[in-house]
């Protein structure tokens, strides 16, 4: 039977464990200040007709992918949290179950799994918020009509992960479906021919900047996704009031300190300017250094100033990846405003921003001038609305080891269909949240990578 005493003791060891794996949080996290923690119930189920070939296996290998070391979901939104924000085990054992639940396995129906598994988890001993703030629920995969990978609510404390005949789950979906419980949706792109504003127009694909836009475990979320979050503290985000020019830090990684995104007044929206460049100091075993594949300024147009709903502004024609959609300069005349890149490259970049039609001037360090405040990010509430997967490229059907099918490019998709558009999802004992066609639903194109 669970003992919730002997929990907070599991929890607090395994968020030290974490911390040590990735080493030390960036010095804008005081070293003194413990992490924001969200205690994950991970469930193993079954189904009536339908059950995990080996739910050991499965348990030893959630063990490793939820709360394993720096290469875990914990590991990784350590790190892009600056060690502010990490998940930690609500039970002691870390993965309960299984539970074998009342349901068949098909039609898929996620509510009523979510419900069921709750169920299951109060009959064992574990109640929500009192002994746990999320759940994940862990499904067999073989067999399902489930047209996807994974699943979460957004935001909120509900994911699913189909699990391969292997006894695996893939951690790109992982972390996917977590971001979306950070209340973040998907992430797309605008084509804006020659980095002209007034001319965008929304484009197919995604934008391969961000787990929630098919960059897989290999990315950090991009700055807008952070500023959301207040996941760049102490002056490594500012909003920019007047004309001024600005030495960018990378994103991650980098020496202590320094300007890492710009915020711009756009009329009434946002925009919002980054440095990305290769992270030597976080690494995981298939995806090599974080940001490997990404290098140079990008944008984002944030939209009202919906940090959890920005766009890639891509100025080059087609699907653009890593360095390809790099921005060297934009210009909005209608709220007189331009971008200039002089430099970019080898762990820094020099941005200039015009204002009001007043040029920057060329030396950089105008945050260091009272020309900046911090971003003020619009505080998330509630369950969050529906994340639209009209549109989504969502040609890679699942696999019959419950994974996405590989696909001929290492782009991961983002799925259609899954779940009823009827069901209530449960967030406590009796509380219907909303409909499970609120969910964001996610699937990728599996490259038949595992973590070490």
């Amino acid at each position: 039977m669970y003992k919730r005493a002997r929990t907070g003791l599991a929890t607090a060891a395994a968020t030290a464990a974490v911390l040590a794996a990735v080493g030390p949080a960036a010095p804008a996290h005081a070293a003194d200040e413990a992490p924001a923690r969200n205690r994950v119930l991970v469930v193993v189920v079954d189904f009536k007709d339908a059950k995990h070939a080996d739910a050991e296996a499965v348990k030893q290998d959630a063990r490793k992918e939820y709360f394993g070391g720096s290469q875990s979901i914990a590991g990784y939104y350590t790190k892009v949290s600056q060690g502010a924000f990490t998940y930690v085990p609500a039970a002691e054992d870390e993965v309960v179950g299984p539970y074998e639940l009342d349901l068949p396995q098909n039609p898929c129906d996620a509510g009523a799994v979510n419900k069921a598994a709750r169920e299951a988890a109060l009959a064992d001993g574990y109640t929500e918020k009192e002994d746990y703030d999320s759940i994940s629920v862990l499904q067999p995969g073989a067999g399902s009509d489930c047209g996807w990978a994974g699943l979460g609510s957004v935001p909120g404390p509900n994911t699913w992960l189909q699990v391969g005949e292997d006894g695996t789950t893939s951690k790109a979906a992982m972390v996917h479906e977590f971001g979306h419980n950070q209340g973040y949706s998907h992430h797309e792109r605008d084509e804006c021919p020659g980095g002209d504003l007034g001319h965008c127009a929304s484009a197919e694909g995604y934008s391969g900047k961000t787990p929630m836009g098919g960059g897989g475990v290999g990315v950090g979320f991009a700055a807008p996704e952070l500023i959301s979050r207040s996941w760049l503290p102490g002056g490594q985000a500012v909003t920019v009031k007047k004309s001024a020019t600005f030495t960018l830090s990378p994103l991650y990684g980098g020496a202590a300190g320094g300007v890492r995104a710009l915020d711009i007044p756009l009329g009434k929206d946002r925009l919002v300017v980054e440095y990305r460049h290769e992270d030597p100091s976080y690494t995981d075993a298939e995806d090599g250094n974080l940001d490997a594949a990404i290098e140079g300024v990008h944008a984002y147009l944030v939209p009202e100033g919906n940090y959890n709903s920005s766009r890639l502004i891509d100025p080059t024609p087609g699907e653009g990846k890593g360095k390809e959609d790099a921005v060297t300069a934009l210009t909005d005349k209608a709220n007189k405003v331009r971008l200039e890149v002089g430099r970019s490259g080898n762990g820094s970049a020099t941005v200039s921003v015009s204002l009001g039609g007043v040029p920057a001037p060329a030396a950089a360090g105008s945050s260091k001038q009272g020309n900046t405040t911090a971003p003020d990010p619009k505080p998330q509430g509630g369950e969050g609305a529906p994340v639209s997967e009209k549109g989504t490229d969502a040609d890679a059907p699942t696999a019959p080891d419950g994974h996405a099918g590989k696909g001929g490019d290492d782009a991961r998709n983002l799925a259609e269909t899954g779940g009823s558009s009827t069901t209530p999802l449960i967030a406590g004992t009796g509380a219907a949240l909303a409909a499970a066609g609120a969910l964001s639903l996610y699937a990728l194109r599996r490259r038949g990578r595992r973590s070490a």
